[in-house]
């Protein structure tokens, strides 16, 4: 019995040294989360005796009141009293004269024959312009009455808008009318005698000075005008402005040599340039107004040159 019970003892002891023990886990310090790099804004450091030498130049952005400007969409419609429709006086035949019959674009003179009808006085343009619509050719039979052709005088274009209710402009003001890049100045002439068809807002027209010879009713324009509430705001010149990836921005300098590419908020332009709300532009900001392009470009420059670097 005592041999059982010792060979037992020994079998328990080697077969507590074989297994491992489970021992309780001990909490181990936290690892740290991975945390992002704060990205750096965009822009370029120079030396300011650099920065000097390609001209660089900065205003002191103040709080400044303008009278800011609205656009509104606007259509190209000619003038009333600048179309003429010649009509046949008699039944008969259209025929041509010493000249040929006008084709539709062609340019006419006031006075000019056009052709004529049977045996009536021959057809005279009631004013000059540019054939706008063609009714009959020679050789046809035109009745009584009928439309034989259409003048236009496109030197006489009007715009028509429909101001919202609250950015109406004074009726007395002019207003600026844009297609792409070009534009135009437009005087007012009043309210028109039919409201706008899409919105049943009351339209007002003004009529284009030295319209474009290309310029044709239809065409769909921007009519800029003073916003009769005015605003104010930080005024940043338009001389700031710098385009890139169709945006526009402009180079703050927070310390000397060092100049950060904002973003430029473009929803309140004016006469000189924007009014921006205080935020990423504020009250004493030292904004670039000569050099920015040249800043652009020095930005870029520096980015193509580390990345190559970082690959080799």
């Amino acid at each position: 019995m005592m041999r059982r019970a010792r060979g037992a003892a020994c079998l328990a002891a080697i077969l507590t040294m074989a297994c491992p023990r489970e021992r309780p886990e001990v909490p181990g310090p936290e690892e740290p989360a991975a945390t992002r790099p704060a990205e750096t804004a965009p822009g370029v450091t120079l030396d300011p005796g650099v920065a000097a030498r390609m001209g660089i130049r900065t205003v002191t952005l103040g709080p400044a009141a303008r009278t800011a400007e609205v656009a509104w969409p606007g259509l190209i419609v000619p003038d009333p009293g600048a179309v003429a429709v010649v009509r046949a006086a008699v039944t008969g035949r259209l025929m041509e004269t010493e000249v040929r019959w006008p084709r539709f674009g062609d340019l006419v003179s006031a006075g000019q024959v056009l052709g004529q009808v049977g045996d009536a006085l021959p057809l005279a343009a009631p004013l000059g312009g540019t054939i706008s619509r063609l009714g009959a050719r020679p050789g046809e039979l035109v009745q009584a009455g009928q439309e034989l052709l259409e003048i236009t005088d496109y030197t006489q274009l009007l715009v028509q808008v429909a101001w919202p209710e609250g950015l109406r402009p004074p009726r007395p003001a002019a207003v600026r009318v844009s297609l792409g890049e070009r534009r135009w100045t437009a005087r007012p002439i009043g309210a028109a005698a039919e409201a706008d068809p899409l919105t049943r807002v009351p339209a007002w027209l003004y009529r284009i000075v030295d319209p474009a010879a290309d310029l044709r009713p239809g065409t769909a324009v921007t009519v800029h005008a003073a916003d009769p509430t005015g605003q104010r705001g930080l005024l940043v010149p338009a001389a700031a402005a710098v385009q890139w990836d169709g945006l526009l921005w402009a180079y703050r300098e927070p310390s000397p040599g060092h100049f950060i590419r904002v973003r430029l908020p473009t929803d309140r332009p004016v006469a000189d340039g924007w009014l921006v709300a205080p935020g990423d532009f504020n009250p004493g900001d030292q904004v670039v107004t000569v050099g920015a392009g040249q800043l652009l470009s020095e930005e870029f420059r520096t980015r193509i040159v580390v990345g190559e670097e970082v690959g080799e």
